[in-house]
């Protein structure tokens, strides 16, 4: 039997990324969203074969987030497997990887009792940081955006919303060397990060993170130019339906998320 040649093409467009391989056996696409992005890294930590970078957060209005080596890339599918924010999809067949069964993905738990929304109530709406909520004939919610931060439980009036995170740890913060030049803020998707204002008396703090809302992404960590700031990742949820020959691999690389 005649293989058919490997078909291999690549490109960068306004700092979108997509990379495509087809041969006799599938054709597998990868598109990176630029605008989707938080810089985070988690596609960087569980590549398997370590060609995801991060440019520098000063270089984000020109170049992209990330650098994908496309000589190096398998187009296996884990980064998007691992992406919190909807940034990488990568496609075999016009079908996403993730939802191939035996492929492990984040148990993402989002639950609301619209019969208990007061009317003309839009107070989760106005507090989602990514505007994934809208509160038009009933609460619709963008799955793509949505970030499972918690904004909108802790701002819902009758607490008809239940949203369960997927990344639990705690954040570090070396006070003492932090400049407060905002970028960690910036980068922050969920706004869990805030600079206090000054108090009389008492020690100060150059900036806090309400943890009930952060996501432990880490992209404030990757950001900050000083090393301020560590994310630690205590546990990571997520599921796996079914067995390829790929599992173990795959599920390999989202333990290696969990940093503490």
């Amino acid at each position: 039997m005649v293989m058919d040649e490997l078909v291999f093409k690549s490109k960068v467009e306004d700092g979108n990324i997509t990379i495509e391989r087809k041969s006799h056996l599938s054709e597998r696409t990868l598109k990176y969203m630029r605008e989707l992005c938080s810089g985070c890294g988690l596609c960087a930590v569980v590549c398997p074969e370590d060609c995801i970078t991060l440019n520098p957060p000063s270089a984000k209005n020109v170049h992209p987030v990330i650098v994908i080596d496309p000589d190096k890339c398998l187009l296996c599918g884990i980064c998007s497997e691992a992406c919190l924010f909807n940034a990488l999809e990568v496609t075999a067949n016009g079908k996403p990887v993730k939802e191939f069964e035996g492929t492990p993905y984040f148990s993402l738990i989002y639950e609301i009792d619209e019969s208990k929304c007061p009317p003309d109530c839009k107070d989760c709406e106005l507090a989602c940081p990514r505007n994934a909520l809208k509160c038009d004939n009933g609460v619709q919610r963008d799955e793509k955006l949505c970030i499972y931060c918690k904004n909108c439980a802790i701002a819902c009036p009758e607490n008809t919303i239940i949203v369960e995170k997927v990344f639990s740890g705690e954040i570090v913060i070396e006070q003492e060397k932090c400049q407060t030049c905002g970028v960690c803020y910036e980068v922050c998707h969920p706004k869990a990060i805030a600079f206090p204002k000054f108090e009389l008396g008492r020690e100060p703090e150059r900036i806090t993170v309400n943890e009930e809302i952060c996501i432990y992404c880490g992209a404030c960590e990757k950001a900050c130019p000083l090393d301020v700031i560590k994310v630690v990742r205590k546990n990571v949820s997520y599921s796996i339906t079914g067995v390829n020959p790929w599992t173990k691999k795959h599920e390999e690389a989202f333990k290696k998320i969990v940093s503490g």
